[in-house]
């Protein structure tokens, strides 16, 4: 949503004008190179979004549901289909569900009783617009209107605390860290071997060999004397700060040694490489900043509006290659991954992972093998923390609403709000702005 200039300016002084959340340190064992020792009280929370609206009908496959296959003759999954590439069954137990055979390696995490799979979630009266729908989902408000719920969160909880307790790693700052009382950093990932290395003050690189200069005439100037508690003093210092901060979260974090081997050489895929370094970067993070604790990681290219599955010469019957595949096959790998470097580190029970997608597709595939604009799909939730299992309720296939997609059975509030009460400790229903059940996964 635009804004106007006298908004501009009215959250702009906000953002300097109360205890900000900016890169600053005041944690000596950073200083010193070590890792953060495991703390049982500390409650990790790492959001993953599926962006482009992600198939859940052929993410969480209801292979017993004979609509199912009928509504999608090319791309539905048969129970002989659901084998991961070893051959292992990807069917969830005795459960008439199965993880798509691209996701062998959540299956081990299900299997291990540390995946929760909520099955329905959506909302009612559903938009179908890619960016309306992410507004309400991330505002947790069906009119998409207002801050994020987790920056409402990070107002409550994280005002005052130092350095980066969250952290959205990706393009652009997530509506969802959306806050009044907090400034919480993106950081852009960069290629080659220090991907926080657009994470600084940015230097004129004209002009590399002055870059040291530039740095210090920075600083020089944000550090003057100026009017206390001035609005241009507030500005300095936090530009400072930044500055400051930035330097030191590189140095903290080159220190971390991964405890997992994560993909590299664009095996199994380009796209698998770049979410697994994304998620290495939080676990460098998680390793080496004792406060850090709220992370945001996006996954991008789910509307698949055709192609959906491989493309061979036996008529799209390889349904273990296409764009879905390549891209459940890169959150599913780097979850695991990225699970098992927490493990190595001490740290996985701290850490809860849930995924949320703007909506899930249409039932019935379209005539380019693909899939359409839908509604209510599954999301997951990872940790050891979790108590895994299906929660929620599978929307009948013989049952859907007059525009042909799936109605809703569990609101994404739900989800919301079993985070905020059970793992962040806060009042979801100050944050949500209703009372949602507790769906019992934590």
């Amino acid at each position: 949503m635009a804004i106007n200039r006298r908004q501009f300016i009215k959250r702009s002084a906000g953002a300097v004008s109360v205890s900000l959340v900016m890169p600053r340190f005041w944690m000596s064992n950073v200083a010193r190179g070590q890792e953060a020792a495991a703390d049982p009280n500390r409650k990790i929370f790492v959001m993953i979004q599926l962006a482009g609206g992600n198939d859940g009908l052929n993410t969480v496959v209801p292979f017993q549901d004979s609509r199912y296959l009928s509504l999608r003759p090319t791309l539905g999954f048969k129970d002989t289909d659901l084998k991961d590439e070893t051959g292992a069954s990807t069917i969830l137990g005795s459960n008439p569900f199965g993880l798509n055979p691209a996701m062998g390696e959540l299956k081990s995490l299900y299997d291990s009783n540390r995946v929760a799979i909520v099955l329905g979630v959506g909302y009612q009266n559903p938009n179908l617009s890619h960016f309306f729908s992410m507004d309400i989902w991330q505002t947790a408000n069906t009119s998409g209107a207002g801050n994020g719920w987790l920056g409402r969160y990070a107002d409550q909880k994280l005002v005052g605390q130092s350095g980066l307790s969250a952290v959205s790693i990706g393009s652009a700052l997530p509506k969802t860290f959306y806050a009044d009382k907090v400034v919480i950093p993106n950081i852009t990932p960069a290629n080659g071997t220090d991907p926080f290395v657009n994470y600084a003050y940015q230097t004129d690189a004209r002009n590399a060999g002055d870059k040291n200069n530039q740095i210090n005439a920075f600083k020089s100037t944000n550090t003057r004397s100026f009017p206390t508690d001035s609005f241009i003093a507030a500005i300095a210092k936090a530009g400072f700060d930044a500055e400051e901060g930035a330097a030191q979260l590189r140095a903290a974090v080159g220190n971390y040694t991964p405890g997992a081997t994560y993909p590299t050489n664009n095996q199994p895929s380009a796209t698998a490489v770049q979410f697994a370094s994304a998620l290495k970067m939080v676990a460098q993070i998680i390793t080496t900043i004792p406060d850090a604790n709220l992370f945001y990681v996006q996954l991008g290219g789910f509307d698949h509006h055709s192609q959906e599955i491989g493309t061979n010469t036996d008529n799209f019957t390889d349904k273990t290659k296409g764009q879905h595949a390549v891209l459940l096959k890169a959150f599913s790998l780097g979850v695991k991954t990225f699970y098992d470097d927490l493990t190595a580190h001490g740290l996985a029970d701290n850490v809860v992972m849930m995924t949320w997608s703007e909506f899930g597709r249409r039932p019935n595939e379209n005539a380019s093998h693909g899939t359409d604009h839908g509604t209510a799909s599954p999301l997951f939730v990872v940790g050891n923390s979790v108590h895994g299992g299906l929660y929620g309720q599978q929307p009948p296939l013989s049952d859907l609403d007059s525009a042909g997609n799936i109605k809703f059975k569990v609101d994404f509030r739900q989800t919301y709000a079993t985070v905020l009460d059970k793992w962040l400790s806060a009042d979801s229903q100050s944050i949500l702005g209703a009372k949602y059940d507790d769906l019992g996964f934590l």
